[in-house]
């Protein structure tokens, strides 16, 4: 796991974080990006998760549902990103709470989307494989955001 882990992370620093700065703006750029991490996601779970044909036959199908949801939940922070990039020299008040209500709100549905995916593939999946699962998510997850979070300034 640290390995492929390492792995995601070199990818991740290839890809976004020499752009972050420099603003999200090329779409294609995004969907490389997306597609690169994704990747890497998937051999990930697919060397840790241990599943055997049958819960394969079912995490699969809905793993990539879970990843479907996702997708429009991390356009909304691509957007996000871009708006702050782009004001980032003139950033108001007023914009940063906006932009900071915006993030919370955000969070919000990447738990609602993350809860909703919980209880789906509890039903289907044992429990642990389930729990271990977001335990791999999470870290994937927080992997990137310390990445993001080294290229992104505090507001001024």
């Amino acid at each position: 796991m640290k390995r492929l882990c390492t792995l995601l992370m070199i990818a991740i620093c290839q890809v976004i974080v020499p752009g972050a700065w420099a603003q999200l703006e090329d779409q294609r750029a995004v969907e490389l990006t997306r597609s690169a991490i994704q990747a890497e996601r998937q051999a990930i779970l697919a060397a840790n998760l241990e599943l055997d044909e049958k819960e394969s036959a079912v995490f699969w199908p809905l793993y990539d549902q879970y990843r479907q949801a996702l997708d429009s939940v991390i356009s909304t922070r691509v957007d996000l990103l871009n708006q702050y990039f782009a004001s980032y020299e003139t950033l108001t008040d007023q914009e940063a709470v906006a932009l900071l209500n915006k993030h919370i709100a955000w969070e919000q549905e990447v738990l609602k989307v993350r809860s909703t995916f919980a209880k789906k593939m509890s039903r289907a999946l044992p429990g642990k494989t389930v729990a271990r699962f977001f335990q791999i998510e999470n870290k994937m997850d927080i992997i990137v955001e310390y990445e993001m979070a080294g290229e992104i300034p505090l507001i001024k």
